[in-house]
């Protein structure tokens, strides 16, 4: 692995965009365990793809409700924990590659969360929505998910903006770590689902609409962090990072081979 050096823009750029993908696969990983898990305890045989789980038998009214939203409160509230921990003890600050996987993994958590109860409102897909339909909620808490959603959207941006001023030297260090990782990643990261919808069995249309625009959705806090603290930077200099890390760009390869055996469909004990 080259010696970390303080990293030029275009080397920012690529390996942000591979810290991305890492950190929203990793989120992903353990959000459709979270659903397995959840049916797991509740009796059930889970079977999970890289971006769902079913159960059998099929699970009664009242279990696949709670199947249904603990991805949701699970992403969020994991997410909001390590955020927490990021807060306090800057996790990876010697170490800037694996800290950008950190935060790229702990607000894509966050976002899922309040994203699922943004959709609710707005489209009759989504884990939140369908967990709402199991319960027999009235209308308005789906237009009141939405609102919480949305609300939450806006404060996941303020929150990512700290630890990326933090790193960075100069606005252009900001757009490097946060925007254009997001867009290149996002392209990467629907060009990776659209795989791994293709190589499942048994998807619908409307459930490949909605992994789709989940993969486009959940990094969108990032470019809108640039509207808070602006003009602001606090390094000294641009991060620190390895032309190459050879660790980074294994466990990348090892989630998307993970991911590729997942579309045959793991089926837990």
């Amino acid at each position: 692995m080259d010696q970390a050096e303080p990293a030029d823009r275009a080397t920012l750029i690529r390996l942000g965009v591979v810290a991305f993908v890492t950190g929203v696969t990793i989120m992903v990983l353990l959000h459709e365990s979270s659903h397995a898990v959840a049916g797991a305890l509740l009796g059930y045989h889970p079977t999970q793809l890289p971006f769902a789980v079913t159960y059998l038998p099929e699970p009664a009214t009242a279990d696949a409700a709670v199947t249904a939203i603990t991805g949701p409160l699970f992403s969020l509230i994991s997410g909001f924990a390590l955020y927490g921990i990021d807060r306090a003890v800057r996790p990876f600050r010697q170490w800037s590659y694996w800290r950008l996987v950190w935060l790229w993994t702990v607000f894509a958590s966050i976002e899922e969360g309040f994203g699922y109860f943004t959709i609710a409102g707005l489209a009759p897909a989504g884990d939140t929505a369908q967990a709402f339909a199991l319960w027999g909620l009235p209308g308005w808490t789906y237009f009141a998910a939405t609102a919480f959603g949305v609300g939450g959207l806006f404060l996941t941006a303020r929150m990512f903006a700290d630890p990326v001023v933090e790193l960075s030297s100069s606005i252009s260090d900001r757009r490097a770590i946060s925007v254009w990782p997001w867009l290149y990643g996002t392209i990467a990261g629907v060009v990776l689902m659209g795989i791994y919808v293709l190589l499942s069995p048994g998807i619908g249309l409307g459930g490949i609409a909605a992994v789709m625009a989940g993969a486009i959705a959940v990094g969108v806090y990032a470019p809108m962090s640039m509207m808070f603290r602006k003009g602001q930077v606090l390094a000294g200099t641009s991060p620190r990072l390895p032309r190459h890390p050879v660790a980074g760009y294994v466990l990348l390869a090892g989630l998307i081979g993970l991911n590729l055996i997942l579309t045959r469909g793991w089926i837990w004990p």
